[in-house]
C-alpha cells in the first residue's frame, strides 16, 4: 500500500508545472447568488528547495483558508504541497477539496521537524493536550449550522513533531511527537454540554498514510489519529471512501450527541492501527462496508466514556453491518452502554479474551449472520445485555453473565465449513 501512495506521489509531481504564486480567486466571490460556487485555487510551489517549498504551501493553504467566506470551496490543484507547521483556521465554514485522491498530496516536509506549536489544546474531561495537528478546524460557540467538508486528497505524515504533553484521566503527563492528521472540533466539548453546536464534519476520497518508526513515541505511529472530530454537536459526522493506513487510531469521531445526530463510516479501508474507529458520546452509528485489517481494536463504540461522562436523551438506532474486520487484540467489536444495535452480516477473523464480538450493557440489540470462523472460541461476549436477539452465526459460541439472561432469544448458530 505504501509503495502504491509513493509512486501516486511521483506520478503527481512529474506532470506538475507550478511557480510559487499565491492563490488565485475565481471571479464574483462578492456576489450573493453565486457565493456558493465560490472557489479560491491553490497551486503547490515548485522550488527545490524544501524550506521555501514549505513555507509558501503553508502561506497560501492558510490564506485561503482564512479568506474563504461560508460555503466557498478552497480548491488545491494536482501536485505536492509540503507542511512544516499546522494549518489552523477557526471557525471554518465550507470546503477544503483536491483534485483526487492520487493527484493532490500533502505531506510533512522531508528532514524537518513538523512544528505544531501553533495547534489549539484539547480539553475533555477525561483528557487534556497541548494539541498537534496537520489541519485543524476548531471552532467557538455559534448558533448557526457549520459544516466542515474535506475530499479528494491524500496526506503522507512521515516526519515527528515538535513534542507535546497529554494529560489523561489522573495519570501523569505524557510526552507525543505523533500528529492529527485532520481535526475538527468545538472548543468547550464536554465543558460546556448544555450548549452544544450544530456541527457537520464530512471526509471523503481521502488517503491518509502515516509512517511506523521507534521515533514515534506512541505506539510508534507518526499519525495519532487520521480522521478525527470533536463535536459536542447535534450535527453529523461521515467518512465514506477513506484510506488511512499506520495510525494509533484511524477515523475517531465523537460527541455527535443530540437526537438525530448520527456518525457513519462506510466503505472505508483502515489498515496496521491500534484502533480502527474509536468513537464516543454518540447518538448513533452507521459502520458499513468498511475493511479494517491488522488493528488491535478495530471497532470500538461507546455511548459514554471511562471517566463517567455520558450521552442523555433518547437511544439512537446504531446498524454495523457487511464489514470485514482482522484484529490482532482483545476483542474485534466492543460496543458498550448503546441499545437498539444490528450487528449482521460482518466477517471478522483473530482472537482475545473478549471474542469476535463483545456487548456490554445495552438493550435489544440484533446479532446475526456474522461469520466468525476465523475467531477463536467463544466468539459473543454478553454482558448486562437483555431483550436481544443472536441466531444464524457462523461459529456462535456465547459466553459472559447475559448467556442464560431470560429475556435475551438465543436461536442457532452454523458450523463452519472445513
Amino acid at each position: 500500500m505504501k509503495s502504491i501512495i509513493k509512486l501516486l506521489f511521483f506520478a503527481a509531481c512529474i506532470g506538475l508545472i507550478a511557480s510559487c504564486e499565491k492563490d488565485e480567486m475565481i471571479p464574483d466571490q462578492n456576489d450573493p447568488i453565486l457565493k456558493k460556487a465560490v472557489k479560491l485555487m491553490v497551486q503547490p510551489c515548485s522550488s527545490a528547495d524544501v524550506l521555501t517549498k514549505a513555507e509558501t504551501d503553508w502561506q497560501n493553504i492558510s490564506e485561503a483558508l482564512q479568506n474563504a467566506e461560508p460555503g466557498t470551496t478552497v480548491q488545491l490543484a494536482a501536485g505536492t504541497f509540503y507542511l512544516h507547521k499546522s494549518v489552523v483556521c477557526w471557525d471554518f465554514n465550507g470546503i477544503l477539496k483536491g483534485a483526487g485522491m492520487g493527484k493532490t498530496i500533502i505531506r510533512t516536509a522531508p528532514g524537518m521537524v513538523f512544528d505544531r506549536t501553533d495547534s489549539p489544546p484539547i480539553n475533555w474531561k477525561l483528557e487534556s493536550n497541548d494539541g498537534g495537528f496537520m489541519f485543524c478546524f476548531p471552532h467557538q460557540y455559534n448558533t448557526e449550522i457549520r459544516t466542515v467538508t474535506v475530499s479528494d486528497l491524500a496526506i503522507q505524515v512521515d516526519e515527528p513533531c515538535t513534542p507535546y504533553l497529554r494529560w489523561k484521566g489522573e495519570a501523569k503527563e505524557m510526552e507525543f511527537n505523533s500528529l492529527q492528521a485532520i481535526n475538527v472540533h468545538y472548543v468547550n466539548l464536554d465543558n460546556d454540554m448544555e450548549n452544544p453546536i450544530n456541527l457537520n464534519v464530512c471526509y471523503k476520497n481521502i488517503a491518509i498514510m502515516g509512517d511506523k518508526d521507534e521515533k514515534y513515541n506512541y505506539n510508534n505511529f507518526s499519525v495519532f489519529y487520521g480522521l478525527a472530530a470533536f463535536g459536542y454537536s447535534s450535527g453529523t459526522f461521515e467518512a465514506k471512501n477513506v484510506m488511512v493506513e499506520n495510525a494509533s487510531g484511524c477515523i475517531a469521531p465523537s460527541a455527535f450527541y443530540h437526537e438525530n445526530a448520527l456518525v457513519t463510516v462506510k466503505n472505508s479501508h483502515l489498515k496496521s492501527c491500534q484502533f480502527g474507529v474509536f468513537s464516543f458520546l454518540n447518538h448513533s452509528w452507521t459502520i458499513l462496508d468498511n475493511e479494517i485489517k491488522d488493528a488491535w481494536r478495530p471497532v470500538v463504540l461507546l455511548k459514554r466514556n471511562a471517566w463517567g461522562v455520558s450521552v442523555d436523551g433518547p437511544d439512537g438506532h446504531s446498524i454495523i453491518k457487511n464489514n470485514s474486520i482482522q484484529f490482532t487484540g482483545d476483542l474485534g467489536m466492543g460496543i458498550q452502554f448503546v441499545s437498539n444495535v444490528e450487528v449482521k452480516n460482518n466477517s471478522i477473523q483473530g482472537s482475545g479474551m473478549y471474542g469476535g464480538i463483545a456487548c456490554i450493557v445495552g438493550n435489544n440489540w440484533v446479532i446475526k449472520d456474522n461469520d466468525l470462523c476465523e475467531v477463536t472460541a467463544p466468539t459473543i461476549l454478553l454482558n448486562n445485555v437483555r431483550n436481544s436477539e443472536i441466531k444464524n452465526n457462523f461459529n456462535q459460541v456465547i459466553f459472559g453473565p447475559s448467556a442464560t439472561e431470560p429475556t435475551n432469544i438465543i436461536g442457532e448458530g452454523y458450523e463452519c465449513n472445513e
